[in-house]
């Protein structure tokens, strides 16, 4: 089926920035759309999100977040290299490198990329007469991801409420999706139930949907969750455990580990040890980027004494490249990866560097932004890749809840088989 228009657009994003829409009309008549995140906790290794700062449209109404530039790359350069074209992912990708070589898209802005390779992803599925999990699993049990939730938001999502950007749960004794889901949702309200009789401040909602409560210290915030875990008679380690997104790199300064809220300050090496005890004295089963995107030395150093059944999590270290990916597998410096498509920039690119970890035993987490949209393709992607885990947010927020609603759906209508990875 033959591509008729391809079309870009300015939308905004859950907390009220510019990102980029596109559309790709077909010859059915039939507008495949799909608008992309964005992150406020981006590494530095990340594909190139073009924003319009500069300019004084931009600067007077979005402060210089604008994304006029990345529309007008769509709409000027890649729309005439497509209309009239075969749907198909793999040309649409294609184009998109001729235009543009550049791994980090600088030339079209990842952002400008990953709109139109989705949009073509939705296309092609909807020319096969499949959804777009199903286009990528076209054959057998769907497999349907473990939830990773936060229950508690610091860092760049929450006002620095804590040191740490998030502590969040997997529900990895739950049977079923949606069983798993159950169990999150009354943690979460358990959480600010107690937040506010312990007179602590639970209106902050973060980007992502957490409860913003201030803690003095990681140890704390975890024991917070951990008694949540059990007001509901379920056992911490046992049928939910905790998963910690350090975010480090958002404190590294100086050669330094600057622990704000504790008012503690780590060497690399110190903080190695901060974070085995860490991870000892709690029912932690995952911990994402506790070193700093660059501090190499830190993340193989830790990985030789961290424990078996803890998943070491690359995000800022790895933004999921596959240049990235390979010196991590070469170095042993984690065990998993978060999939993020933005910071790529397209999809298939993005789908390689996921089956290049898997195909080195790495597990794999297919993640949201903090700046995310009502579109819902997230969770067709993390179910159709086989990922076993994504991350979304919370459970407020119809951004969130989105993500959540399509499993379920798929659940409900799809034969189905529920990740188990721990």
């Amino acid at each position: 089926m033959k591509i008729t228009r391809v079309q870009a657009f300015q939308v905004l994003d859950s907390r009220g920035r510019p990102t980029v829409a596109a559309a790709i009309s077909l010859a059915d008549a039939s507008v495949h759309t799909a608008r992309v995140p964005s992150g406020a906790s981006t590494g530095a290794h990340e594909a190139l999100e073009l924003r319009d700062a500069g300019t004084a449209l931009a600067e007077k109404f979005y402060g210089g977040k604008s994304v006029f530039a990345a529309v007008a790359n769509i709409n000027t350069k890649i729309a005439p290299a497509l209309v009239g074209k075969e749907v198909a992912l793999h040309t649409i990708d294609n184009q998109i490198r001729e235009i543009d070589p550049s791994t980090s898209r600088k030339g079209l802005g990842a952002n400008a990329t990953l709109a139109v390779s989705l949009a073509g992803a939705k296309a092609e599925a909807h020319s096969k007469n499949q959804s777009l999990a199903r286009f990528f699993t076209p054959t057998g049990n769907l497999l349907l991801p473990m939830p990773m939730v936060n229950i508690l938001s610091g860092g760049a999502h929450a006002n620095r409420t804590l040191d740490i950007q998030d502590v969040l749960v997997l529900p990895h004794g739950a049977k079923s999706f949606s069983e798993a889901l159950s169990w999150i949702v009354a943690i979460r309200e358990l959480a600010a139930v107690r937040g506010k009789e312990r007179g602590l401040v639970t209106h902050l909602v973060a980007d992502e949907g957490g409860l913003g409560i201030p803690f003095d210290s990681i140890e704390e915030a975890c024991s917070f969750v951990v008694s949540c875990i059990e007001g509901f008679g379920l056992k911490p380690g046992v049928d939910v455990s905790l998963a910690l997104d350090i975010a480090s790199t958002q404190f590294f300064e100086n050669g330094q580990y600057q622990l704000h809220n504790a008012k503690q300050s780590y060497t690399s090496a110190e903080f190695v040890d901060f974070i085995t005890n860490l991870v000892k004295n709690q029912p932690i089963i995952s911990i994402e980027d506790p070193f700093a995107e660059d501090d190499w030395d830190s993340w193989k150093n830790f990985a030789s004494v961290a424990p078996p059944h803890l998943q070491l999590l690359g995000d800022d270290l790895f933004t999921t490249s596959q240049s990235r990916l390979e010196r991590g597998i070469a170095e042993k410096s984690a065990n998993a990866i978060l999939i993020k498509p933005n910071q790529n920039g397209l999809v298939s690119d993005t789908l390689r560097v996921l089956e290049s970890a898997h195909g080195a035993g790495f597990k794999t987490v297919v993640s949201a932004r903090s700046g995310e949209t009502e579109d819902s393709w997230l969770a067709d992607l993390a179910t159709g890749w086989k990922a076993q885990q994504i991350k979304v947010g919370s459970t407020h927020g119809s951004e969130r809840t989105a993500k959540w609603n399509r499993l379920l759906e798929l659940e409900a209508t799809e034969e189905t088989s529920f990740a188990q990875p721990f």
